[in-house]
Order: C-alpha cells, then structure tokens, then sequence
C-alpha cells in the first residue's frame, strides 16, 4: 500500500478515456510553455482531463520518462502531438529523425577518466571509464558516439553508447606517424566532409600536428600543419592545444602557447582545409597579454580569448582578419581595459587557470570556480544597428564544506548540450549540470 506522502505526490489524467498515472516531475520535464508541466497531484476520482488521443500520450509520456528516443522511428502525428503539448524545443529536436549530430538535446560530459552521456531529460546517465587518468579533451560525435583525449597519454578513445549493449571505450585513433603520440586537443566539423580534428604532440615532443579523420570510416584523411622542433628552439613549433571549427566559415581554429622565461607566447592560425594544409589563411603570434585560452563563434562572426596576464575577455571581428596578422593587433578588449594595460604592464598572471568557451551566442568563461556568461545586445534600435558584447550573468554555483569553511571548489572541465552546461569540479566526484531554460542547477549526477 502506497504511503500518504507519496499518493500525494501522483497525477492522474484521464487521456480520451484512458487513465494515466504519473508525477509532477515527470511532467515538468515537458518544459515550462506545456500545460503538462501546470498539472499537480490529483486523485483516480478526480483526474485532470485532456481530450487527445491516448495512444500518442502514451507515447510521450514514456519519453519524458526515460528520455529515450522511440523505436521505430516517430511518426509524424507524433510529432504533432509533441508541438501540440508545446514540448520544449530541445524535446521536440530529439524527437525529431532529422536532429543534426551531435545530439541537440544530449549532453556528454567527463570528469577524471570517466565519460557520462545524459539523455535528453536527464532522466537517465551511462557512463564508461576509459583508460585515460584523466580527460583533457572531448567531443559528442553523436549519442551513441564520443571522443576523448588527454595529454601524455596516446590515441583518441572512443566511446560508445548503444541502446542494446554496454557503453565500451576499447578502441583508440592514432596519428599513424608516431604511435606513442599524446592528443591535445580535438574539434569535430559538422560540414558535409565531417571530420575529426585532432591535435598530435610526438612522445619526444619534437613534432606536432593537427590530423582530420573522417567520422565514417575513422581512418586519417589530412595532416595539417606538422611542425618539427629543431634544437632548443620550442617556439618555433608551439602545438596547437585548442581547436575549434566554424562551420559557416570553413575554418579550423589552431591555438597553442608556451611560457619560457621571457613570458608567454601563442600562435594562433585559421586554417581553411580545402585551400592548403601547409598555409594557413591567417596566425598571430602573441607576446603582449597572450591568450590564457581561445575560441572561436561561428554565429558572433568573432575569436574571444581571455589575457594570460589580464585576466580580461578580449573580441577578434573574423571578418576584419586578413593576411599574416603578426604586425597588427586584431583584439579589442570587451573587458575593463584600464585594468588589462595596467596587469599587462606589470606582467601580472591574473589569466591563470581562466577557461573560455563558446556555445550558441554565448561566451562562457570559467575563472577558477566561478562561470560568467557574455552575450551580444544592440546598444541601438536604427539601421545598422550597433552591438557590444556584455557581461550580464555571472554564477557561484554550490560550495563544498572544508577544514577553513565553505568555498568553491576550481572548474577542471565543462561540456555544452541543448540549453545545458555540465561543470566538473577538482575533488567532486559528481557532475554539475545547469540548465538555463529552468535556472536550476543540479549537482550529483
């Protein structure tokens, strides 16, 4: 027999005659615009009533359940009926058999050696422990298929989340030239070539590249850029530890720097593959502030980076790039400029452990524990309008309990998916996932 607490917490709904029982949190799932989510408890004697067909509901409750996709494939009345009850659009895009990879509605995350896909509702996890200690790199291929790299530690490892089998991470991608390379950093290409980039340092660290796979067949198609180290004379072939593709643009993003003790150094190039794999359309090489980390917008036309030195977030309009870039300065700082010249001047490292990324129209950076967000806005409503970039949101997140009192604990890795962020923290052993549909941030996953 049921206790009193939790009949409470059941709702009954007469669907074109057929009775369901399910709960509120199951319903909320559905998204705040549905009327599914407004339902509260209520008994068998008095069920809400929807005048759908029940076989459809049947449907779409066992989706917001599960968060599973339907086999075989939805129908179009399914479909209707999901835009019908306004189901959230992440919801809808999941349903949908056309949903681009990777996964609009999915989100992968990693925390130490451990990948975790969620399912589109966060009703249900798979995780898989690779053989590397911990993952520097990462990309959702698609929901049944991610990538993970580290450094120091060789091939790219892939990770497998199938529906009848258990989750696997045993095969590994090499660049063919040298077995025992470590991987630094990974970008997947959504174009119709749809590649896997993947950054290559030689054991010896004597070599470098960024090599594309193709996603089909998993076999190497291009080495770009190989660099080779000749004496002492590391920066002349710095390895690109960040990369990121723009789709709209047909460009892949290279970065990487070095600290020596004349400072911080970083190249930066743009790479159009098609053209050359020798040549890239554009680099920088950067001394003043160098970049702690950089990455590029697709939809914001722009790179951001965040001053090794400053600390500050710094904007490259990409449509104003051109040519060799090492005799202009293409960074405006959307930050507190006084601040950035005077901790440049005084070679401060206020950049340190700064992380920065960008999902959508945003810009997130990630400053030891704390997330703040930027987004675009019109600073003027006529033709031609003008628009800044401003920081309008800025996150704690919860704090762990220590020996000193409360404090939070530094961001080690992040991934991106839907209108979600999953955060991983230093010593945490769960993921944080923050939702900005909802506001909520829920931690233990």
């Amino acid at each position: 027999m049921a206790s009193t607490s939790t009949s409470s917490s059941v709702v009954t709904l007469n669907v074109g005659g057929e009775l369901f029982q399910t709960t509120a949190a199951t319903l909320s799932r559905a998204g705040a615009s549905s009327p599914l989510a407004s339902l509260g408890p209520s008994s068998p004697d008095a069920p809400h009533f929807l005048d759908r067909d029940p076989r459809l509901f049947a449907a779409i409750l066992s989706f917001l359940r599960s968060g599973r996709l339907p086999s075989p494939p939805p129908s179009a009345a399914l479909l209707a009926e999901a835009r019908h009850l306004s189901l959230d659009g992440l919801l809808l895009a999941s349903l949908s058999p056309a949903a681009p990879s990777p996964h609009p509605a999915s989100l992968v995350a990693a925390h130490g050696g451990v990948v975790t896909s969620f399912d589109a509702a966060l009703a249900s996890r798979t995780s898989v422990l690779t053989p590397l200690p911990t993952i520097d790199s990462l990309v959702a291929v698609s929901p049944a298929l991610a990538l993970a790299g580290a450094r120091d530690f060789p091939g790219v490892q892939l990770c497998r989340f199938l529906a009848d089998a258990p989750a696997t991470a045993s095969e590994a991608l090499y660049w063919p030239d040298s077995p025992s390379s470590s991987v630094l950093s990974m970008a997947a290409s959504e174009a119709a070539s749809h590649w896997l980039f993947a950054s290559f340092e030689s054991a010896r660290r004597n070599s470098s590249a960024v090599v594309a796979f193709d996603l089909n067949s998993l076999s190497p198609v291009v080495e770009i850029g190989r660099k080779e180290v000749f004496g002492a004379d590391v920066e002349a072939a710095i390895p690109p530890t960040k990369l990121a593709w723009l789709a709209g643009h047909s460009l892949l993003l290279a970065a990487g720097s070095h600290s020596g003790p004349a400072g911080m150094v970083g190249d930066i190039r743009l790479w159009d593959v098609r053209a050359s794999s020798t040549v890239p359309v554009w680099e920088v090489r950067e001394k003043e502030d160098c970049f702690a980390d950089v990455t590029a917008s697709d939809s914001l036309s722009a790179l951001f980076k965040v001053g090794a030195a400053s600390g500050e977030v710094f904007m490259a309009d990409l449509r104003r790039l051109s040519g060799n870039g090492t005799s202009v300065d293409p960074w405006v700082c959307i930050g507190d400029r006084q601040r950035a010249g005077a901790a440049t001047a005084s070679r401060r490292k206020d950049g340190n452990n700064c992380r920065i990324e960008c999902y959508r129209n945003w810009v997130f950076v990630a400053r030891d524990a704390y997330v703040e967000v930027w987004t675009q806005v019109e600073i003027t409503s006529e033709a031609g309008e003008k628009k800044v970039m401003r920081k309008n949101w800025v996150g704690n997140g919860p704090s762990m309990v220590t020996a000193d009192g409360e404090e939070k604990a530094k961001i080690v890795s992040w991934a991106f998916g839907g209108s979600r962020m999953a955060l991983a923290r230093v010593d945490q052993r769960s993921i944080e996932v923050w939702d900005s549909a909802s506001g909520a941030i829920s931690g233990n996953r």
